[in-house]
């Protein structure tokens, strides 16, 4: 019996490959540092940093989104990871 639940658990997790949340997130604020005005270099993202780092883990983003986000060069770039949004209904 044992036995079957540690196959069962090994079987149902699926490889993830991508880079973790902590990579995505140190790339995001290198991008936005270098594309802020001169003056916010002595930001200390402590604190918002492990709360982007918890957002991305909740968010479940794909290891290609992840990926994408990590290996991005600019803003433009980090746009292009997040698949697009249909327009919101004005109903």
């Amino acid at each position: 019996m044992r036995w079957l639940m540690l196959l069962a658990l090994v079987g149902c997790g699926s490889k993830d490959d991508g880079p973790s949340c902590e990579k995505v997130v140190d790339n995001m604020l290198v991008i936005t540092k270098s594309a802020m005005p001169a003056g916010h270099g002595d930001m200390d993202a402590g604190n918002s940093k492990k709360a982007m780092i918890d957002q991305c883990v909740a968010r479940k983003m794909s290891a290609e989104q992840r990926r994408c986000l990590a290996t991005a060069k600019d803003v433009t770039g980090m746009a292009a990871c997040t698949p697009a949004q249909p327009p919101a209904s004005t109903k």
